[in-house]
């Protein structure tokens, strides 16, 4: 049995309801103080750098920047890492080094922080796999997860339209594909790339960011047949 954990909430809503996207990458509940993120991906100059890359530092830096932003737009008491907090699974000081300045920023806000297990995180034994807040489940979604309504990450959605790409969310009334928080992480265009079979029955609509706004693209299907 995965497991799980379980944060207090009112019961079952829809997305519009409670669910807020927003520019950075994450998504709020206001009533919950929860927001929720995935894939940050933080070492990946470290780990870049292992294997024989030069790569400035930037990833904890770019990460803060962005929670800073996403953090201030409403009274947040606990930020969920939905898998992949970090690039590479081996030992790395200089990644913990960074985690250690996380924590810390987020401390000193008075943000908890909750990761869930992604299939980068597979030395975080203590991470759980899933988190269910007000009738959704968060999951990484590297695996099937189990629940009427869900969250997940790991697919990194983006939609790229006339040699110009964007991190976008796919939104639906049942489920919620976040796209990746880190800039490092590359891509599956939502309009040519192999996606799983059920996204297009899930009701899914596009919404891409341009980084200080988010625009509707409509439904995920017509865009995949070129229509909107």
């Amino acid at each position: 049995m995965p497991k799980e954990t379980t944060q207090r909430g009112t019961g079952p809503s829809t997305t519009a309801e409670i669910w807020e996207p927003t520019p950075e990458g994450g998504m709020l509940h206001r009533a919950e103080r929860v927001a929720v993120v995935a894939d940050l991906h933080l070492g990946y100059e470290w780990a870049r750098g292992a294997a024989g890359d030069c790569v400035p530092p930037h990833s904890l830096a770019e990460a803060v920047a962005r929670l800073e932003k996403l953090l201030d737009r409403a009274p947040i008491a606990t930020l969920i890492v939905a898998g992949d907090l970090v690039e590479s699974h081996r030992p790395c000081r200089r990644t913990e080094a960074d985690l250690r300045r996380l924590a810390d920023w987020l401390e000193l806000r008075g943000v908890r922080m909750v990761l869930l297990r992604g299939n980068h995180d597979r030395t975080r034994p203590e991470a759980p796999d899933c988190l269910v807040v007000d009738g959704w489940t968060i999951a990484h979604g590297h695996r099937p997860i189990e629940g009427d309504r869900t969250i997940s990450g790991h697919f990194h959605p983006v939609l790229r339209v006339e040699g110009i790409s964007a991190p976008c969310f796919l939104i639906g009334p049942d489920r919620i594909i976040l796209p990746a928080f880190s800039a490092n992480a590359a891509g599956c265009d939502v309009r040519t790339a192999a996606i799983p079979r059920d996204w297009l029955q899930a009701g899914l609509r596009c919404l891409a960011s341009t980084g200080d706004d988010l625009l509707d693209f409509g439904p995920l299907a017509g865009l995949r047949t070129g229509r909107r």
